[in-house]
């Protein structure tokens, strides 16, 4: 039996605030929305927070909703079916370094094509090193996406 190749794209993100964070990442989770499974993992429940920013956004309705009813947001289980025919998954991995360790080796259970996983750092919390980020990861997203 052939099996493809399975494709890993690491970024990380770097905010001081929730606020910053949902900021940075709403344009990209935008962008995905229409050919990726999106799931985030938030430490902590970022749902009220995001449904502020979203009130204040020019966003279109169906678009809102859409990014209100991304799984996870602040849950730690992945799920065996989205091992199902699904060619790409976007995941958004944000907490402490450990909370992102253990997720990572969770999303490692998911059959995808394409994984791209954004590992979301506090720089108020967490000592991140330039060089770390340059052997660890592919890109850095900000605002004007990766």
């Amino acid at each position: 039996m052939i099996t493809k190749e399975q494709k890993i794209n690491k970024y990380c993100c770097l905010y001081v605030s929730d606020f910053h964070l949902e900021m940075i990442i709403l344009p990209y989770l935008k962008n995905k929305m229409n050919n990726s499974k999106i799931l985030i993992y938030t430490q902590k429940n970022l749902i009220e927070s995001i449904k502020i920013l979203l009130e204040k956004t020019n966003l279109k309705l169906e678009s809102k909703k859409k990014i209100l009813n991304i799984q996870c947001w602040n849950n730690e289980n992945i799920d065996e079916k989205y091992n199902d025919n699904i060619k790409e998954f976007t995941i958004i991995v944000n907490g402490d370094a450990e909370y992102i360790t253990k997720i990572n080796k969770r999303i490692k259970k998911i059959k995808a094509e394409v994984i791209n996983i954004v590992d979301c750092y506090d720089i108020n919390n967490i000592d991140i090193k330039s060089q770390d980020i340059n052997n660890k990861y592919k890109g850095i997203l900000n605002t004007e996406s990766i």
